[in-house]
């Protein structure tokens, strides 16, 4: 290829927009301004916790370039955001978006909500390692659910696949602890041998060398549940003292207490850091414990662990139907977990238990369904709670077995076990992030299904605007924190999390004294407004509150 061709498909590219995806070549394109873009006159909080300046930004080849007064600076496009607050992006530190992420720019709940990087393989649940079984399985759920293919085994394949379409925002992703237990010991309940820990471990070290920042855990989900403390401890030992443990721990209601203790035993006894995934304390009988847990972490905080939480800001959780049912009736998969349900000899005792879940949750009025995708009347359930569609003197647990097995051992619950109070105490927590716990949605297309919780759309926001401007639990330039700064330090990403020359520029502009979550319990799908702006890696993805069809993000991996 001769220089003058390149030259002329070069200035042709560059005449018809054709590389308009790349902040840089689209720069030399426009190499009369100073920047690409300037954001000016707004309120900037550079995600330190301290208050923010009004001053403008600078942002060229995709970086901060300037903070300043730059009013006598060119740009290609300059953005007037005077009595905006203009922040870094916002980083949700558990999310499940794992499968939206794939489906590009219809992934649009949570970059309306500022958020421009997303946490995912969380609750021991991780799209990679994969062995044959589980790829056929995903490979199934995907071609049904979004009719999207897999092709990969391992996190490069998967990381692969998520930016082979553009992204509309960006990603990091853990391995799941049970994700590594089922490829290597199956789904029964039973401990594993050395040799199956050893092949674990070595799992995880790959998925670490192919970017993978730490070990989550789901352990009151299955199969990881099935793990022992030691087991988990050997597991973790394969981040050599450079990753993280981030947690759903055994429980959260009635042995809480124990159960922070064994996550902090894990981390401690691998070597690394911890994060509780969604903290809370569950049940009416068990909101007085909550002191006691914030207690635990400070003092292991103060024996120099590095010790955090997240939580989203709802006093309802979201979880499968099943994880109303005890760990034994669970053990070996949905099928044997099915066979269960319908075994007369166990009806009893699976009652007894599950009564008794209810009773400490709150009663049937407090079990909301989410999903029952596979029921044929999903409308007539969905959104109602096990008390509303029991109106009729019907007894809500038969009903209850019956749409779990329509649903084969799935369907989705929400359920309302928090204490107000406590919500907002957790929140306030210095060393507490923000997440949504949720996929990203839409309110249109392939990713608007069921009646989920609302934080899926509403997390971020609600907390500017609830807890931040009504409730005032803690200061504008805090909140910014706990969703910026305090995630991007916790997993050490580089240049991630705050407003400063060299920075990435990720960024979120809201309007203060307007921002609001609109997803409700009866309809979830609305996005939030007093959001006009959101950009990804220096190109702009939310404008004036539309989406651009801009698809800037990018997997950030471990190095």
């Amino acid at each position: 290829m001769s220089a003058n061709y390149t030259r002329r498909k070069f200035l042709k590219l560059c005449a018809t927009g054709a590389i308009a995806s790349s902040p840089l070549l689209f720069t030399v394109c426009d190499a009369g301004n100073d920047f690409d873009i300037i954001l000016v006159g707004g309120q900037v909080f550079d995600g330190s916790g301290q208050p923010g300046r009004v001053t403008d930004i600078g942002i060229r080849y995709g970086k901060v370039s300037a903070v300043g007064d730059l009013k006598d600076r060119s740009a290609r496009r300059k953005i007037d955001v005077r009595g905006l607050a203009v922040a870094p992006g916002f980083i949700d530190f558990h999310s499940h978006s794992d499968d939206e992420l794939l489906l590009g720019g219809e992934a649009q709940s949570k970059i309306r909500q500022g958020v421009t990087t997303e946490v995912l393989g969380q609750d021991g649940d991780s799209m990679a390692p994969l062995n044959e079984k589980m790829r056929e399985s995903l490979h199934e759920r995907l071609r049904k659910r979004h009719q999207i293919d897999t092709n990969w085994q391992d996190f490069a394949g998967y990381f692969t696949r998520l930016e082979r379409d553009g992204m509309i925002g960006n990603a990091v992703s853990m391995v799941g602890q049970g994700t590594l237990r089922e490829y290597v010991v199956g789904e029964d309940d039973r401990p594993a041998t050395k040799q199956e820990i050893t092949r674990m471990k070595q799992l995880a070290q790959t998925a670490f060398e192919q970017g993978a920042y730490g070990i989550s855990s789901g352990l009151e989900y299955t199969p990881g549940s099935f793990a022992s403390t030691e087991e988990i401890i050997d597991i973790c030992s394969s981040m050599n003292g450079h990753g993280i443990y981030s947690t759903h721990m055994r429980n959260e209601d009635e042995t809480v207490i124990e159960a922070v203790r064994e996550a902090i035993a894990i981390a401690r006894g691998a070597g690394v850091a911890l994060n509780i995934s969604h903290i809370k304390s569950s049940g009416r009988g068990n909101w007085h414990k909550l002191p006691d847990i914030l207690a635990l972490l400070d003092k292991s905080r103060a024996s120099g662990m590095q010790v955090t939480c997240d939580r989203y800001p709802y006093v309802a959780y979201s979880t499968g139907l099943a994880n109303l049912f005890p760990l034994w009736s669970r053990d070996g998969g949905s099928d044997k977990f099915v066979e269960r349900l319908q075994n007369p000899a166990l009806g009893d005792t699976l009652r007894e238990y599950v009564l008794g879940k209810v009773r400490k949750i709150g009663g049937w009025n407090s079990i909301m369904i989410s999903s029952v995708s596979k029921n044929p009347d999903r409308g007539l359930y969905e959104g109602k709670t096990l008390a509303e569609l029991s109106q009729n003197g019907r007894d809500p647990y038969p009903l209850l077995i019956e749409l779990i097995i329509t649903e084969h051992g799935g369907g989705g619950m929400v359920g309302f076990a928090m204490s107000e109070e406590n919500t907002a105490k957790i929140l306030a927590y210095p060393f507490c992030m923000i997440c949504s716990d949720a996929s990203a949605m839409a309110i249109k297309g392939k990713l608007r299904r069921g009646n989920p919780h609302p934080r899926g759309l509403g997390s971020f926001p609600r907390v500017l605007g609830k807890y931040v401007r009504e409730d005032k639990i803690m200061s504008l330039a805090e909140a910014i924190r706990k969703m910026t700064s305090l995630p991007a330090q916790t997993l050490k990403l580089p240049k991630r999390g705050s407003l400063k020359q060299g920075f990435w520029a990720d960024i979120a502009v809201f309007d203060p004294q307007n921002v609001i979550d609109n997803a409700t319990w009866s309809n979830p799908f609305q996005y939030p407004t007093g959001i006009p702006y959101v950009l990804v890696n220096g190109r702009i993805v939310i404008d004036q509150e539309k989406f651009t069809g801009n698809l800037p993000g990018k997997v950030l991996r471990k190095t």
